[in-house]
């Protein structure tokens, strides 16, 4: 008994202990029997999705939201310095062009000429002075549309070309903010927009379509000349600059870029009622194209001749290829050379490619 307690039973122990050790060893650093490792993926690059080159329609357009805004008023203008004979007109009197406004006297000293050296009896008394001689200018409506409010009234003194009384035309524009970089798309700029009124008349075309960049004249608009002249016989001029170019626009005003945004802009139809101040939406078609190659514009970067899109060469890395880009509908390119139908290319540009709990929103190509 003693050498069971002394010898056999510490044994029994130490070998239960190595036991539990080598237990615990095995769990602690045994291989698992499941590998997370991934072949495809040893490099710990992720590949990006494919997109491939399909064939398609593009119809391309552009859309801006903007305002209608009356024209700005047009001065009339007196072409010489006098004074107010006679005034025809009333502040909100609708008028026509070339409308009789208001009249001016112009006293003009005689010519040198006609002043005697001597009265006409003979003696050395002084001849009595001529009287001066004096001419009526009429000054008429620059443009059809209402009379604005002025102060002008008979027996005051104007000065030539001083803007004492203006006359608002009775035309509209359509005026659409849009970001330079949209240029790019336009190309060459129609001559139509479609405008948009919201609970308003039937979607209808504008024309005169021009693009006022931020900072330049208007491309597409002209300006009126000075169309003053004098009427020594009273019988009525038109006076002063109009200030409207060929397409009813006003040379300035409304037109100003000087805010530094680049605006499209396009001329209401007389035959369509409308207000100042409307908010619209204009939608200028860029063009189409059937039976083109098209690729998503998420993986196109650049535009026209400089771009680039991204294929997978034969080691699964992306390679970068030129290509030729033409018009966009902001979701997929028109591609005109560089790939072929059915080429496999990365669908993001390598950089942009959206988280995946948040899309991204990709308008234009890049």
């Amino acid at each position: 008994m003693q050498v069971f307690r002394r010898v056999v039973l510490p044994i029994l122990y130490l070998i239960v202990l190595l036991i539990i050790a080598v237990s615990l060893a095995w769990l602690a650093f045994a291989p698992s029997g499941e590998s997370g490792s991934d072949d495809e993926f040893a490099t710990g690059e992720l590949v990006g999705t494919e997109a491939y080159v399909e064939r398609g329609s593009i119809e391309a357009s552009l859309e801006a939201d903007g305002t209608i805004a009356i024209a700005d008023p047009v001065a009339a203008k007196p072409g010489h310095d006098g004074t107010v004979n006679h005034i025809w007109v009333r502040p909100g009197m609708v008028v026509e062009e070339g409308d009789d406004l208001f009249q001016v006297t112009v006293e003009e000293a005689p010519d040198e000429a006609a002043v005697p050296d001597e009265s006409e009896d003979g003696d050395d008394a002084p001849a009595p002075a001529p009287e001066p001689r004096r001419t009526y200018h009429t000054v008429t409506a620059p443009a059809d549309g209402t009379v604005g409010s002025f102060d002008l009234q008979v027996g005051d003194d104007v000065a030539k070309g001083a803007e004492v009384l203006t006359v608002t035309p009775r035309t509209y524009s359509a005026s659409a903010d849009i970001e330079p970089v949209e240029l790019y798309r336009l190309g060459d700029l129609p001559d139509t927009a479609v405008i948009t009124i919201d609970q308003g008349p039937a979607p209808f075309d504008c024309t005169s379509l021009s693009l006022l960049e931020a900072g330049a004249p208007p491309t597409g608009g002209g300006t009126g000349g000075d169309t003053s002249g004098d009427d020594m016989t009273g019988e009525g001029d038109m006076m002063g600059d109009d200030g409207l170019g060929d397409d009813g626009f006003d040379a300035g005003g409304s037109g100003d870029t000087g805010s530094g945004t680049t605006q499209l802009r396009c001329s209401i139809p007389d035959d369509i009622e409308v207000y100042n101040g409307l908010t619209m939406r204009m939608t200028v078609e860029v063009g189409s194209a059937d039976d083109v190659l098209t690729v998503p514009v998420t993986a196109v970067r650049g535009m026209g001749e400089d771009a680039s899109v991204w294929v997978t060469d034969d080691m699964g890395e992306p390679e970068e290829r030129s290509v030729k880009i033409g018009m966009s509908d902001g979701t997929r390119a028109e591609v005109v050379s560089g790939l072929e139908e059915g080429d496999a290319i990365l669908e993001y540009v390598p950089g942009t490619e959206p988280d995946e709990d948040e899309g991204m929103d990709f308008g234009m190509i890049g």
